[in-house]
């Protein structure tokens, strides 16, 4: 993928996470070769000519750069190069691993194109003689995917105006949603998107700063991040303006063939405050704008985040270690387990629940569903997270009093969980050990899980409706097909997204088509449950629609067991007769 040797062996040493690496060694098209003791990897280096070392030093940063310090000489003597990756958290020590022997540096979190890129050029320094001989490629002027500057150029810019007057500021931008329309339309289609919002932002940027006395450049990070770095006469107010008007971009959908694709922004901003000339170094700089975007993916689509290290520097650099955090936070079991209740519109009961997953970080308090998804998407911990909490939550609910024994659990499903080999076992396991009755369980799939490869997850969701499960589709009314859907899948229900949930207090025309979609889903002979119900005249409105069942903020906040308990003391509690 990276390099033209198809074959190219890496010596791969992390006393933590090994495996992880090894399978991004693979997915750059390299061959690893795993040690976990220095000792070990020096005798591979001698014996084994390995040209190329990758030692991982995250979470074990002393122990790291002695495995360093030790192989570095050998990896130097045969003209190799050896990638050192670090921790967020240690990222000012990126002079300590340069020191013990790092030809290359790499600062998690980052994903497999950002390593992938790294090793690329870790290898390109261990092939530095036979680049002289033209047997190896050039580098890369641009980024492949949008034709824009690199994040190694980006660095190269900004150090070339340190020196000039005027201000130096980079704003960083993180593009959500990339991961979930990659599962739902296949790689192609994000691939386009990506393309789609450079082009949007680089004519952003350059109307911005058309007339102005600012230089500018925009780069392409990672797999879905972006950064803007501006230098010259610029003010904050300037920058404000700037990163308002790139997250007010996304609120377009981005067109794609005859697909309307929604992403979402958000943006972290360092060196706002005046002349940063002579003080932080460019790649300083960048670290911040990255804590800063880490920390603004902590809240809401659309949020901006400034760094400002003389109040919360420390902070915002830790929050940029939340993939390290996550791997922790489910070795730990960390995770937080919230259940919102659903109201069965027939029995009038509270007939079930459906978990949602929750961070409790330890320095930034309750962290929402979608940063710790997407944290999980990129540090690839997707199916380890899901396979983790749909165990969590069987457990958890066979833990609940008599009066709660006859309630049903809802469990989110992605596109990954459904691409899992293991997935059904593993669903099948976590049943048998927490004695979870199949018939009490729901599993809740969206569209765009189901659409990159609708035959094999048809028969997998087949396959579980026979044993007993229940399965919804979740968010209907999002996608573009979504009344096929209803008639081909193997699907016991369906759950009316938000925006058909917002229809049921509005205009008659906007009741007519919730209406008419309840209608044939009854038809069809599937159940209807309106999530996202806020208000008294939406729930008339449901249940005059015909709408089996209602969730939402109008019956029940999502709570923990304890309060769960506490709120169906007030309700008849139980399934549907």
């Amino acid at each position: 993928m990276f390099l033209s040797r198809a074959a190219e062996v890496v010596l791969v040493v992390s006393p933590r996470y090994a495996n992880d690496v090894a399978m991004s060694v693979e997915a750059a098209g390299m061959v690893p070769r795993v040690e976990r003791l220095g000792v070990e990897a020096l005798a591979q280096c001698r014996d084994n000519k390995v040209r190329v070392a990758v030692v991982d030093a995250r979470g074990a940063l002393d122990q790291g750069l002695a495995i360093a310090r030790l192989i570095g000489p050998e990896v130097g003597r045969q003209q190799g190069g050896m990638l050192v990756l670090l921790s967020r958290s240690n990222a000012v020590d990126t002079g300590l691993a340069h020191d013990s022997g790092a030809t290359n540096v790499l600062v998690s979190p980052f994903n497999n194109d950002a390593f992938g890129n790294a090793l690329w050029l870790t290898a390109r320094t261990a092939g530095r003689l036979s680049v002289r001989s033209g047997t190896d490629p050039e580098p890369p002027m641009r980024d492949a995917l949008t034709g824009l500057a690199t994040g190694d150029q980006l660095q190269q810019w900004m150090t070339n105006r340190k020196t000039a007057p005027g201000a130096l500021v980079v704003l960083t931008l993180g593009v959500g949603r990339v991961g979930a329309i990659n599962a739902a339309y296949g790689r192609g289609v994000a691939d386009e998107a990506l393309r789609a919002v450079a082009g949007r932002l680089d004519g952003i940027v350059n109307d911005r700063f058309a007339a102005g006395v600012q230089s500018r450049l925009l780069a392409r990070l990672a797999a879905a991040e972006f950064a803007i770095a501006v230098a010259g006469d610029i003010a904050a107010s300037d920058v404000d303006l700037l990163a308002r008007q790139l997250v007010s971009a996304f609120a377009t959908p981005f067109v794609i063939g005859d697909r309307e694709i929604r992403l979402t922004a958000r943006i972290g901003i360092a060196g706002v405050g005046g002349d940063t000339a002579g003080g932080d170094t460019a790649d300083v700089l960048i670290r911040q704008g990255s804590a800063a975007l880490a920390a603004a993916r902590a809240g809401e689509p659309g949020a901006i985040t400034s760094f400002h290290p003389e109040t919360q520097g420390d902070t915002l650099l830790r929050m940029a270690d939340l993939v390290s955090d996550l791997h922790h936070a489910i070795e730990n079991d960390d995770i937080t387990l919230l259940f919102q209740p659903v109201l069965n519109l027939v029995s009038g009961r509270i007939s079930g629940v459906e978990a949602l997953v929750r961070w409790n970080h330890p320095a930034f308090g309750l962290l929402d569903a979608e940063t710790l998804l997407e944290t999980a998407a990129t540090a690839e911990l997707a199916i380890k997270l899901g396979r983790h909490i749909r165990v969590r939550a069987m457990r958890e609910v066979m833990s609940w009093p008599v009066p709660l024994t006859g309630l049903r659990l809802a469990l989110n499903v992605t596109a990954a969980d459904l691409a899992d080999a293991g997935f059904v076992d593993a669903l099948k396991a976590g049943l048998a050990t927490s004695g979870l009755p199949r018939h009490r369980l729901t599993l809740e799939v969206t569209e765009g899980a189901l659409i990159e490869n609708m035959a094999d997850a048809a028969l997998v969701l087949e396959g579980l409706r026979q044993d007993g499960i229940q399965i919804v589709l979740d968010d209907f009314g999002t996608g573009f097909s979504s009344l096929a859907w209803m008639a081909r899948l193997p699907i016991d229900g369906i759950k009316l997204d938000r925006s058909f949930t917002r229809a049921l207090g509005g205009t008659e025309r906007e009741q007519i088509v919730v209406e008419t979609v309840v209608q044939l889903a009854r038809r069809l002979g599937l159940s209807v449950i309106a999530e996202g119900v806020e208000e008294p005249i939406q729930l008339a409105a449901a249940i005059a629609a015909g709408c089996d069942a209602v969730q939402g903020f109008e019956i029940a906040v999502p709570l923990s067991s304890r309060r769960l308990v506490e709120f169906c003391k007030g309700w008849v509690v139980g399934a549907a007769s």
